[in-house]
Order: structure tokens, then sequence, then C-alpha cells
């Protein structure tokens, strides 16, 4: 949590022990935080190991927008990450979408871990949807929303390095039935590190992508 925030809440709890705070201050307040957080948007590469190897290339994410339409305005921090995954033992390539929405209620002073009731990545403007295998509550407490794709022709990889540098648009909604959200993974850092953080990641599937070829020529 940035200092700024401390202080947002800090202001808060003080005016709330004088009855100070009306409607539209606590509004204010959530404009306040939301401007301060947004600029702490971030993509970054992580590259998982196993003995030594390289199995999967993970693109993790921090977004944060204002929810109007099911959270009234409230500031919510998406946390997640989009992995290719190579599970050597079954000869399978898969990737893997996990978000973790946390929302804040600035007159508790709370981040409350919220399900997403939806969930989906469009690459390219083509939905992964169709690529769908697994779906499943995943991440701290069980809050998180994680969905795996695959299929034995490999399409779904295809279709993820269909763009150079990786670029993603990640789709949700937090309410069943409700609006979707979204927003797109090259516009959470300012142009040339975006485009640094997402050529990386194209080059380390290209070190799985190897690797794999290489284990299917020895079997």
């Amino acid at each position: 949590m940035s200092k700024f925030l401390v202080l947002i809440l800090l202001i808060c709890s003080s005016s709330l022990s004088f009855g100070k705070l009306s409607d539209d201050d606590y509004k204010k307040l959530e404009t306040m935080v939301f401007e301060n957080l947004k600029k702490d948007n971030f993509i970054k590469l992580n590259r998982i190991t196993r003995g030594g190897s390289l199995t999967s290339c993970e693109l993790e994410f921090g977004n944060i927008y204002r929810d109007i339409r099911s959270q009234s305005g409230k500031p919510v921090i998406v946390s997640g990450s989009f992995s290719l995954i190579y599970m050597r033992e079954k000869s399978n390539l898969g990737t893997l979408l996990k978000i973790v929405p946390s929302v804040l209620d600035v007159r508790t002073e709370k981040w409350t871990q919220t399900y997403p009731e939806y969930l989906d990545i469009k690459v390219n403007k083509s939905s992964l949807e169709k690529f769908k295998i697994t779906d499943f509550k995943c991440g701290s407490e069980d809050r998180g929303r994680c969905v795996g794709y695959g299929d034995p022709k490999f399409d779904v990889i295809k279709t993820v390095t269909s763009v150079i540098p990786f670029n993603g648009e990640v789709v949700f909604s937090l309410t069943k039935g409700g609006y979707d959200n979204s927003f797109t993974l090259s516009n959470l850092l300012p142009q040339k590190e975006s485009i640094k953080v997402r050529e990386d990641f194209n080059n380390c599937m290209s070190e799985i992508f190897n690797e794999f070829r290489k284990d299917l020529e020895r079997r």
C-alpha cells in the first residue's frame, strides 16, 4: 500500500471520529486514492523454472480502475497473470489466466477480495473461450479465478503468438450477469517499457517452444 494511500486513510479515519465526512467527501477520497494508485499499474515477466529448466513464462500484471456499474465507483485493483506453461511430463503446452480483484471501501478502510463471475482474454480480438479446458478458484483464500486454455492442435498457442509483441485484452465481470470490464495489457506501462516487457515475454515463450520441440524429437 502506498504512503499516499496510508495518509488518505488516516485522514479518513481521523475525520470519521469527528463525524466530518459526508458522502461527497467519501467520493472525493475515492477519486484521490484512484488517481494515486493508477500510477502503479504494471506488467512484468517472471521466468518460472523447475530443476533449472524453464517451465513457465508468466506475464504478471496489476491494473486499477473505478467500477461504476457494480461497485458504485469504488477503486478496484485487479492483480493477476497470463502464463504459457510447459507440462513436460505430459508433453503438452497450455496457457493460464488468473485474476484476483480487490475492492476498496474508504468508509471501512478495507480491501476486500471479490471473486470474478466471468473471466476471459482476447488476443488479436479473438477470445480464447473456445479453448477453455479448466476453470477454478485460486489465489489467496480462493477468491481469485483461474482459467486454463489448451487444445490438441495447439491452435491456442497460434492465437497467443499471432501478435508480436504479445498483447491481450482481459475481460471480466465482478457480478453474475453484470456488465463486463476490460483492460489491455499494453496500456499498463508507458509504450517503450511496455514493448520491452512484452517482447521479453515473446522471447521467453520461444525458449519454451524450442524445448518442447527438442523433447518431441528425443521421444
